[in-house]
Order: structure tokens, then sequence, then C-alpha cells
């Protein structure tokens, strides 16, 4: 590949920050008005930013209502009013966890799911579009590198996934004439179950597709491989008959060939990545047959999955010695603050909870470059050791 790509770059920033850590923007509900409203609409509210939601849902087609002098008043409101006050905390409280994360504990690589935008209908689209461009913009003021991943998990036929490609990697203005990328994302995953299709690397005519274009440009593509979910081995384990290997090694060898052959190798390092889970132990075969790729780890944190089972993964030589992942933990980065995750059970100390499980997650990530396998496979180190 001719021009360097995102996982380069998130590879650099990795080095920047120090660890191999992601952190995980998914706001979860808690069940109730009086939970949420605890967390999400905790502390001064940002009238600004509730007046623009309130008056989107207006135009909408949500009813007129009244608006309350406080916005954050919400028990007797409106149901207009009481979402677009969740709508502002929600952004206000995502805007506030990156900013701690950039300014109090270099932490530049960020993961949002789609799904928990989604759940809030088209404004959730604008939410997330919204946190994009915050972080857009720190890089802007700070003139830095974050690299910011979209957790997504797209797979269609390849005209329909060409689609979600130019939407979430793209610019529209080859194909709709107008100078606009609506997201911008960094690097997105794709799920491999309808074939190479979802990849979008060719169009109808056997042409070059959007998926490759944007590629060659200089986005990622992560392929769901091994999830961390437990059922998720129903079928990735699964023994192909006359290969001698499971479904999930099957599209390891896959995503490497394409990689191989189309030329998306940069520095030794493949424009194309797996999502493997931190919750299933990993032996080091994903690396020995494909060891350019770079890993999408999660479950760390709330899914416990642990830093043994996938440090065999790493990159083991070269350049890139002890990087090639991405450790993403999600509820321990929104909510450090809860009881169960470690912290103090108090949401106005999220900034210190926050600091603290981020030097806790350097601590243990440094510790687990020490394991004796670890260290017995030429992996090393890649950061500076603390103090």
């Amino acid at each position: 590949m001719k021009k360097k790509h995102n996982f380069v770059r998130l590879a650099e920033v990795q080095l920047a920050q120090g660890t191999l850590y992601c952190g995980g923007l998914d706001p979860h509900d808690f069940c109730s008005l009086e939970k949420n409203k605890k967390i999400y609409l905790h502390g001064s509210p940002n009238v600004d930013r509730w007046q623009m939601y309130y008056e989107i849902l207006g135009l909408l087609g949500f009813s007129v209502g009244t608006i309350y002098d406080s916005p954050w008043n919400i028990k007797d409101g409106t149901e207009r009013n009481r979402f677009a006050a969740f709508l502002a905390g929600v952004e206000e409280y995502i805007i506030r966890v990156i900013d701690i994360l950039v300014n109090k504990c270099n932490i530049r690589v960020f993961k949002p799911q789609a799904a928990f935008f989604e759940q809030f209908g088209p404004m959730g689209n604008i939410m997330l579009a919204r946190i994009r461009a915050h972080i857009k913009k720190i890089e802007k003021e700070k003139d830095i590198r974050l690299i910011c991943l979209l957790d997504c998990k797209r797979g269609d036929i390849k005209t329909t996934q060409a689609m979600y490609l130019l939407g979430l990697l793209g610019n529209l203005k080859e194909s709709w004439g107008i100078d606009y990328a609506p997201y911008d994302f960094d690097i997105i995953n794709v799920t491999p179950w309808m074939g190479s299709d979802v990849m979008a690397f060719t169009d109808d005519n056997g042409g070059e597709g959007k998926g490759l274009k944007l590629v060659r440009e200089g986005k990622g593509l992560i392929v769901v491989n091994k999830s961390s979910n437990p059922s998720g081995l129903e079928y990735q384990e699964m023994q192909i008959v006359g290969k001698e290997k499971t479904l999930q090694m099957c599209n390891v060898d896959d995503v490497y060939r394409m990689s191989l052959e189309l030329e998306l190798e940069y520095e030794n390092l493949s424009a194309l990545g797996l999502v493997v889970g931190s919750t299933h132990i990993c032996d080091g075969s994903i690396r020995k047959a494909f060891p350019t790729t770079t890993l999408l780890v999660p479950g760390f944190g709330a899914q416990g999955g642990k830093f043994n089972k996938i440090m065999l993964e790493l990159i083991r030589s070269g350049k890139w010695n002890g990087l090639g992942a991405i450790f993403s933990s999600s509820r321990g980065t929104m909510y450090p603050f809860i009881e169960k995750y470690g912290g103090s059970g108090k949401i106005e100390n999220l900034e210190n909870d926050l600091m603290k499980a981020i030097s806790k997650f350097r601590e243990a990530e440094e510790a687990a470059y020490s394991a004796s396998e670890v260290v017995n496979a030429g992996i090393i180190y890649p950061f500076k050791k603390t103090a």
C-alpha cells in the first residue's frame, strides 16, 4: 500500500498515549427515570444544548408542549422536554468523559458503539455526529492525533454495504457532488457472515468498490472474528470439514489473503483488522496466521476479559513489537464511579475515579507484559516504563 493508513496512525497514537487502552463511549440506560437523571443530569445543565435538541424534536413532529425555565426539571415536563433534557445530558456526559480522558489521562483512542446512539432514533445519530465533531475539535485545538473507531458491525451485500461504508467513513463529494463527510470515522468493524461482499472491495461490474477506495485512502476495516460474547463460539469454533480448522481461523486466513492480494499493508501493518475478544483464551495462532493485523479486543471491564487471554496475540518482532491490538473498555470507561467497577459509588467523583481506573489499567497492562509466556514469545513492553 502506497499511503499510510489508519492502523499505522493508530500504532503511532498508542505509542504517544503509552497504552493500548481504548475508551468506549456507550451511553447505557439505568432502567429508571430517577437513576438516569442522577447520572446524566448531574451538575449544571447546558441550556443551549438542551434547547437545540428541543427544537430538533419539534421539527421531527413532537408536540410543542411547554418550555420549562429549567430543562433539568423534567419529572412533570412533557415528553419532548424530558427527552431533550436527557439527550443534552447524555451528550454533555460523554463529552466530559472524553475531556477527562484526553486532558487528565492522555488517552487518545475512542470507540463509540452505534447501537447505544441508535436507541435514541435520529436524535442519536445527531448526537453521534456531534461527539465525533468534538473529538475532531480537540485534535485541531491541541494539534494532536486522536483515533475514533465506530463499533457498528455492519454486514450486507456489496451495494448496500458500500453505502454504510460511504456514510460512516467517507465523503459525499464523489457520489453526490457535496463536500461533506457525515461522520469521518477512522475505522469501523464489519461482520463477515454474508461473505466477502461485506468488504465492498468490488462494485457490481467487477471494478474497484467503495470499500477498497476508502481503505486505499487510509481508512481501516476490522472484521468480526472471535467475539467476546459467550455464544459467539457456537459458530466461530465449528470445525470446517476438509480444512482441519475452525470457521474462525478460516476467516483469519481469508482476510490475510485479501490484505496480501490487494496490497493493503504499509510498514508491516495491514489496513484490515480483526475483532478478537479478551474473554476467550488465545494462544498466538491468530498472530501466526495473520502477522500484520491489528486486533480490536473488547471485553475488558464489565465482561471480565483478562490480559493473559490475549497477550500472545500481540506483535512479536519489528518496529511494532508489543502493539497490534486495541484494548477496549466501555462501561469501565463511562461509569468508573460505580462500585462494582472499582469506583467510589459517587457520580461527583467521576473525574478522580476515571483517572484511578486508567492508572490501574496501565499498571495491570504493564504487568501482563512481564508474564513468562509473553516474554518467552519475544513480545516486549512497547511503552516507556512507569516510575
